[in-house]
């Protein structure tokens, strides 16, 4: 290519990318309140979908929504890979019991509860979900979002988790985890995915094209018109040559 020519082109390929035209951004899937008991997982209509399409996604597990059939209702999931042998869905921590009515004022089981509390609920959660589903959890994503200084100590101090998604609380704290806060809205109120309020929010977050974006919802609530508005949303991001990549990818 001629020097000349090059030199006039550079300009607006850079202005290009800066407004994310070029952008081909990594997309965190974070689905919230899993749950897999009586040989049934409550989202398995979404993973089915999404494992059909090779789309990668992470599902938060609240731990006593388990039982004994866990492992068999989600085998199939847990060993599922894409064509390059990688792994296709990733399971991190939901909580516990997912309550909003712990004491000592019927807080949020990780916001006001206090340490202690708030690691017995962690260190439950990570052992009946190792013992349903032989999985050891690295990430890390408060019920309801909500998230103190305990929550992040403890997480801390567990020393195998890597990433806490939605929480920015002391993370100039803790640099050996990754705080995943890059979020851009897709359901208009919980459990009701919307395409147009993801497209209009997709849009207002262009910072976030050239990094990741973390796409929140809760399929165990999904009606069929929600899960339709939630195809769109895939449709338009696989249109897009997005990346789906896991928390933990994050974090290498």
């Amino acid at each position: 290519m001629n020097i000349q020519i090059f030199k006039c082109i550079l300009p607006v390929v850079l202005m290009f990318m800066q407004q994310g035209i070029f952008a081909q951004p990594k997309i965190l899937l974070k689905f919230d309140d899993i749950g897999a008991s009586k040989n049934t997982c409550n989202a398995g209509p979404v993973i089915d979908y999404l494992l059909q399409k090779q789309i990668k996604a992470s599902y938060g597990v609240i731990a006593n929504r388990l039982d004994s059939t866990a492992r068999q209702a989600m085998e199939k999931y847990l060993v599922a890979t894409n064509a390059k042998g990688e792994k296709l869905i990733e399971i991190w921590n939901h909580g516990y019991t997912h309550s909003n009515k712990n004491p000592p004022d019927n807080n949020m089981e990780f916001k006001g509860t206090g340490y202690e509390f708030q690691k017995r609920h962690f260190d439950s959660s990570n052992m009946l979900v190792e013992k349903y589903l032989g999985v050891r959890m690295t990430s890390f994503g408060s019920p309801y979002n909500a998230t103190d200084s305990n929550t992040i100590r403890v997480i801390a101090e567990n020393g195998g988790y890597k990433s806490v998604m939605f929480s920015t609380v002391d993370t100039a704290s803790y640099p050996a985890l990754r705080f995943l806060n890059n979020r851009v809205d897709m359901e208009k109120g919980t459990g009701n995915p919307n395409f147009e309020l993801f497209m209009s929010d997709y849009r207002k977050h262009r910072e976030y094209q050239n990094s990741y974006i973390v796409l929140q919802g809760h399929p165990p609530y999904w009606n069929a018109d929600q899960f339709d508005q939630f195809k769109k949303i895939v449709d338009f991001l696989v249109a897009e040559k997005c990346t789906f990549v896991l928390p933990a990818e994050l974090v290498r």
